[in-house]
């Protein structure tokens, strides 16, 4: 930390903020150079192009370098499966809960570490994973995929594997989402969740991952907008300080970077207010404020509230200090240069990475079950596979288009896509229409909570002209408790990538056995012994 910075200057490293474009420009340059944030987090809006990315990375060092800034943290939240942001040409992980399912931890180690040893060579240097939140509620509309399991001991285990396998290829990965996310009915992106479990009930179970790595060394941690109220009834965990000085620091030890998760979701922004949340989650302990606003001066904002939280002796200087103390000294230990790698982009995008998350992801999907036998499919069927055009999210848009076609491209396979997120009344009729007594289908669905009716009205459609019909999970593996109990065949595939499209193509036409196991509760009528 430098001696000379001002208060607003020491204030500014407190902060991740995000920027539009793909390039340095002025509203950025000036947040580095007079703000002096931290960091940045890079989103879809930043993330079209590899070589583009690459070179802000570096741009955004070389300011900070030229200005005597600190070298600032360049983060993504890269999870894998649904939830990853720079995927072009990427080796993305299939995603936790599918690795959860192959039931081997080098899955998470692998995965984990070739991500980012590819984010390392684009110039990132933190990522906000893994995911060591426990999904033991079904209904939990935001953690779900996210997550490896719905077993505290495999999520920590499979954790400590993923952390190892940043750590080793160089990038500080953040835990999350402290003390846990999984029990829950409603997403922090749009509400403010509650949780009624005490402490005891929490260390038996959702903290349980958090302890554990954090004692096997895991050195930055993400936290919750959920509220507890039998430990804080005011505040959700990222505001209060029971959890971050309490529990992290005094009960647990804990002396890494205490990170919020964005204060853009409405669990903040709506219930507390940007600024007035930004103020509460630095007294309660935060060391770095993910701001994650509209632009640089809503954010500015925040750091000015800081600045008057001080002034005004809500907040001790000595608090700030010790803040910036920490993230100085976690910069020296991680940033080891400021900028990327002068490697070419294909040995950024090797084709090995490829291959390994395929193998990842052949491991992992899940055949639930197989009543008629349609499995694996006969290379004389004809094969009508229908399926989202874009695998887009309402908190994770982008432009991920499918790859189905490119996958299943022999000429028995015909691909019908529809336009939107769910099929709509005149695409139901159209797709039914289509289908022949004598033709298979898979009806590929990329759905993270609910699944929409007209879903299950197009399988009944379908149903009525062929009983030839495997349905196939993207993400949620829940979704199969929508449809009818006498359901043909699902499988369960957890994500949407292009590795996992290949290994399920690989499995349905018998060129490989399924092997996955499902790591969560489903409903009963799905639970029973599957074929692989």
């Amino acid at each position: 930390m430098n001696s000379n910075w001002s208060l607003k200057e020491k204030i500014g490293q407190m902060f991740i903020i995000a920027f539009a474009g793909e390039e340095m420009n002025p509203e950025l340059e000036r947040a580095i150079t007079e703000l002096n944030v931290g960091g940045v987090i890079l989103f879809q809006r930043n993330l079209k192009d590899a070589g583009k990315v690459r070179q802000l990375n570096r741009d955004i060092q070389r300011t900070a370098r030229m200005h005597k800034r600190p070298p600032l943290w360049i983060s993504i939240d890269q999870e894998g499966g649904g939830i990853a942001y720079l995927w072009e040409g990427m080796a993305i992980s299939p995603g936790n809960m599918l690795i959860g399912a192959a039931g081997n931890a080098e899955n998470a180690y692998d995965a984990s570490n070739l991500m980012g040893l590819q984010l390392m060579k684009l110039g990132f240097n933190m990522n906000f994973a893994p995911d060591i939140d426990i999904n033991n509620n079904p209904k939990n509309p935001v953690i779900g995929a996210r997550s490896f399991g719905e077993t505290a001991e495999m999520v920590s285990m499979f954790g400590q594997k993923s952390i190892e396998g940043y750590r080793a290829a160089g990038m500080l990965a953040v835990g999350k989402h402290f003390p846990g996310h999984g029990d829950t009915e409603f997403d922090s992106h749009l509400s403010l969740p509650k949780v009624e479990k005490n402490l005891e009930e929490l260390e038996r179970f959702e903290l349980l991952p958090f302890i554990e790595n954090i004692q096997t060394g895991m050195e930055a941690i993400m936290t919750a907008h959920i509220v507890y109220p039998k430990l804080d009834p005011d505040h959700p965990a990222t505001l209060s300080s029971f959890f971050l000085k309490k529990l992290l620091r005094e009960k647990y030890r804990f002396d890494g970077l205490i990170l919020t998760d964005s204060m853009e979701m409405q669990a903040i922004s709506k219930f507390f207010g940007r600024e007035a949340g930004t103020v509460k989650a630095v007294q309660a302990g935060a060391d770095i404020i993910l701001a994650c606003g509209r632009d640089v001066a809503a954010q500015q904002l925040m750091i000015e509230a800081v600045e008057k939280a001080v002034a005004d002796g809500q907040i001790s200087e000595e608090r700030i200090d010790s803040a910036v103390g920490r993230i100085s000294a976690f910069k020296q230990k991680w940033i080891k240069s400021q900028e990327p790698a002068e490697e070419e982009l294909p040995e950024v995008h090797e084709k090995t990475n490829h291959d390994r998350m395929e193998q990842i992801a052949l491991e992992g999907i899940t055949l639930l079950f197989d009543r008629k036998g349609l499995l694996p499919l006969s290379s004389e069927a004809s094969v009508k596979i229908i399926s989202q055009r874009t695998y887009n999210d309402e908190n994770y848009v982008g432009d991920r288009k499918a790859v189905v076609h490119q996958v299943f491209n022999e000429g028995r396979y015909e691909i019908h896509y529809i336009d939107g997120a769910n099929p709509s009344v005149e695409e139901v009729v159209e797709l039914a229409g289509s289908v022949k007594e004598e033709d298979y289908v898979l009806l590929l669905i990329n759905e993270r909570r609910t699944l929409d009716e007209n879903w299950v009205n197009l399988y009944e459609e379908i149903n009525r002209i062929t009983g030839k019909i495997v349905i196939v999970s993207l993400w949620n593996p829940q979704i199969i408790s929508a449809f009818p109990a006498d359901a043909a065949a699902y499988i369960a595939a957890y994500s949407n990538t292009s590795h996992t499209i290949s290994a399920l193509k690989k499995l349905v036409e018998g060129r490989a056995e399924f092997r996955g196991k499902l790591p969560v509760t489903i409903p009963p009528f799905a639970e029973e012994p599957s074929k692989n």
